[in-house]
């Protein structure tokens, strides 16, 4: 072979090794699709699971990814429509060809998502669905309890602790609304409670007066709110308080994000709700994770970021065990037995459900406050 060839079978190796000034040469990726609400009404818990999610791929990454390979995201937006849920969904299995989905931020599109990702085989994880009609055996598993495991406590809570004897509902048209609307009724009504009345509204709508006027006039103790996400839950406590309807509040894990507060202030004061999260928890893995997302975001993390953080952890952690076949990883997660997570021990049961100590919070002088 004459020099002149070797010279340029030499200059090709080195550029086939050397990455270009200021690049790192490239490494072989884990592509993990994610789905968030990042616009509309549920905006607020999209953003959250963004932050959850970003600060581990970024914790996995730096202690060298999953079995060599470094985590890509692949992140769309849901905007909070069913619609435009299933075409992310069905973007990323076909376009980016993913066979692992973190995601939706929003029950009720996550709802029309299970089925489409079951019959992939593509494993999906939500941080903040909770439907109980979703447990199931197949690929869907949550970071968050079931609806069923949130209510249950609240009406232990108002009855035996707050003497609530007679609650109005006032929900959204959503699963979301509706579940919790049957688990609370059944669970306070156990006790010996009444619902004396059940008023439904849209997602959308900015005016629940005619509504709140219908449960008023049913003379309850307090109102189990099951409204639209972030601040948009002050809207029928403040248009309650025009009305003169003066009850005690009740309400869902959505309580707890700081636009409410900033926005409703004393308003919202007393709110009570149950949430599956101790941020004063002595759990080393949660007090790490706080620190860190601290340090990141200079904010404290939510339920949302704590379960989206979790989420892509326990995926990452079984797919080192197991490989990248959905069904592999599947075991690997069932087998899983409290998993030292961001927001607690995970544990899951045969359905893919997480199972978590339910707290007792309100709202109080602008923080949300654990009472039980």
């Amino acid at each position: 072979m004459n020099t002149k060839i070797i010279a340029i079978m030499f200059v090709l190796a080195l550029v086939g090794c050397t990455a270009p000034a200021g690049e790192v040469a490239s490494q072989p990726v884990l592509k993990i699709g994610v789905i968030g609400s990042l616009t509309s009404v549920g905006a607020f818990f999209g953003q959250q699971e963004i932050k959850g999610l970003e600060l581990a791929k970024d914790e996995i990454n730096a202690n060298g990814g999953v079995n060599d390979k470094m985590i890509e995201l692949v992140i769309e937006d849901s905007k909070t429509d069913p619609a435009a849920s299933v075409t992310a969904l069905q973007k990323l299995i076909n376009v980016d060809g993913v066979e692992f989905v973190i995601g939706d931020s929003w029950t009720s599109t996550t709802a029309v998502l299970v089925p489409i990702a079951n019959a992939n085989e593509i494993l999906m994880i939500s941080p903040i669905s909770a439907l109980d009609d979703q447990s199931q055996d197949d690929l869907f598993f949550r970071t968050m309890p079931v609806i069923e495991d949130l209510t249950a406590p609240l009406a232990d809570y108002a009855y035996n602790v707050m003497g609530i004897r007679n609650v109005g509902v006032l929900f959204t048209d959503t699963p979301w609304g509706v579940e919790h609307t049957r688990d609370f009724k059944l669970a306070f009504e156990k006790l010996g409670g009444r619902i004396v009345g059940e008023e439904r509204f849209d997602l959308n709508a900015i005016d629940v007066r005619s509504e709140l006027t219908k449960l008023g006039a049913q003379n309850p103790d307090a109102i189990l709110n099951i409204g639209a996400s972030g601040p948009n839950l002050g809207i029928p406590i403040r248009q309650a308080q025009e009305l003169g309807i003066n009850v005690k509040w009740l309400t869902s894990v959505a309580a707890e994000n700081a636009p409410l507060v900033k926005e409703y202030g004393e308003l919202v004061s007393g709110l009570t709700y149950p949430y599956p999260y101790d941020i004063n928890s002595n759990l080393p893995s949660v007090q790490t994770f706080i620190a860190s997302y601290k340090a990141k975001y200079n904010e404290t993390p939510d339920n949302t970021a704590a379960n989206s953080y979790d989420a892509l952890k326990v995926l990452a952690t079984a797919i080192e065990q197991s490989g990248e076949d959905p069904l592999e990883v599947k075991k690997a997660i069932l087998a899983m037995k409290d998993f030292p997570g961001g927001s607690g021990l995970l544990s899951f049961d045969q359905n893919g459900d997480v199972k978590k100590e339910i707290l007792i919070k309100q709202v109080k002088g602008g923080k949300f406050v654990r009472i039980q």
